[in-house]
C-alpha cells in the first residue's frame, strides 16, 4: 500500500491485552483462509502472501486479486495484481490454490450505494463459505480495498455467519477513540468499507495503519538474506528493486496483518465502536503490535 511513513515508538503491552474470543483461540486450530490482495500496488503484499503460504496452520483456499484503481495507477490494476499472484503460486509450487480475478470496479457508485460487484473472486469466497463445516468459519484477509469481500457479503448475505473479515486500512486513535478514513485502501473503495462498518452481523477485524509505522524492513537486510537464494526469494528482492529502487527501507503493512492472524500473541485487539457516521456497533480493532516479535517471526518461518 502506498502511504506516507512516519516514525513512532510502539510499545507492546502483553499484560492487559484485550483480544476477541475468536482471536484468542486462533493459535489452537487450523484456519481456512482466502487472501485478497492488491499485489501489484507495492512490495509488502508479496511478503504477506509468502508468509501465509508458509504458515502450517493456514489452509489457503484462494489468492484473489484486488483493484487499486486511482488517477495515478496504471490501467487494469486488478490484472497487474493477478499476474503477481500467479507468479507467487508458481514459484512456491502452490498452483493447486485457485487465483481468481477480482473486480476492477469499486462497490456501488462514485457517489455511494452498495451494489455488489460480481467476479470470480467473490464467487470463490461465496462458494467456499457455503461449504464450511457447521463449527468452522472462513477467514478472508483483505490486504487492499475491501471491494471483493464486501461484494461477496452483499451478493450472498447468507454467508455472513460463516465469514470473518480481516482488513488493513484507515487510522484509529485508540486513546481519543477517533477514526480517520483518509487512507489509501479505504479511499480506493470507501463504499466497501462503509458497507462492512454498517452491516450488522459482519465480523470485522481492522488493522489501522497508524500502529505500523515502526514495522520496517531495510533493503540491505532483505538483499543480504534473500538475494541469491533462488525462486521466490530472488523474486521478492527483484520486486523491491523494480518497484521502489530508491527506498532503503519500507513499512511492511500487509505482512503485519498476516502475522497478526497467524500469531495473535503478537498483536493486541480491542472491541471498539465504529466511526460515528456509520451504524454504531462494536468491531475488533488492532491497537498495538509487537514489532520485534513480528520481524523475528518473518525470518524464523522463512528460515533465512
Amino acid at each position: 500500500m502506498k502511504r506516507r511513513t512516519f516514525s513512532r515508538l510502539l510499545t507492546f503491552l502483553v499484560a492487559g491485552t484485550t483480544a476477541t474470543s475468536w482471536s484468542s483461540s486462533l493459535a489452537d486450530k487450523k484456519l481456512t483462509v482466502i487472501i485478497d490482495a492488491d499485489t501489484a500496488n507495492e512490495i509488502d503484499d508479496l511478503y504477506a502472501i509468502v508468509r501465509a503460504l508458509l504458515e502450517p496452520r493456514f489452509q489457503v483456499k484462494g489468492l484473489c486479486s484486488a483493484q487499486w484503481h486511482n488517477q495515478l495507477s496504471p490501467p487494469n490494476t486488478v490484472q497487474e495484481s493477478q499476474k503477481l499472484n500467479e507468479d507467487l503460486l508458481r514459484l512456491m509450487s502452490r498452483i493447486d490454490i485457485p487465483a481468481p480475478l477480482g473486480s476492477e470496479m469499486i462497490m456501488g457508485q462514485p457517489w455511494g450505494e452498495y451494489e455488489g460487484r460480481n467476479s470470480p473472486a467473490t464467487q470463490l469466497m461465496i462458494h467456499t463459505a457455503r461449504r464450511m463445516p457447521a463449527n468452522e468459519k472462513l477467514i478472508i484477509i483483505s490486504l487492499g480495498a475491501a471491494t471483493n469481500v464486501a461484494s461477496a457479503l452483499k451478493l450472498a448475505p447468507d454467508i455472513m455467519p460463516k465469514v470473518i473479515c480481516y482488513n488493513l486500512g484507515g487510522h484509529y486513535d485508540a486513546t481519543k477513540k477517533i477514526w480517520n478514513k483518509d487512507e489509501f485502501n479505504v479511499r480506493n473503495d470507501l463504499n466497501a468499507i462503509n458497507f462492512l462498518f454498517n452491516t450488522e452481523g459482519v465480523d470485522l477485524h481492522l488493522m489501522p495503519i497508524n500502529i505500523l509505522y515502526d514495522f520496517k524492513f531495510t533493503l540491505e537486510e532483505i538483499s543480504k538474506r534473500l538475494s541469491g537464494k533462488g525462486g521466490v526469494w530472488d523474486y521478492l528482492v527483484t520486486r523491491w528493486l523494480s518497484n521502489a529502487p530508491g527506498d532503503k527501507e519500507r513499512i511492511f503493512w500487509d505482512l503485519a496483518l498476516m502475522i497478526a492472524v497467524a500469531r495473535p500473541d503478537l498483536a493486541k485487539e480491542e472491541k471498539r465502536l465504529t466511526p460515528p457516521e456509520n451504524t454504531q456497533r462494536e468491531v475488533s480493532v488492532y491497537t498495538q503490535i509487537d514489532v520485534k516479535g513480528m520481524i523475528n517471526d518473518w525470518w524464523k518461518i522463512t528460515g533465512k
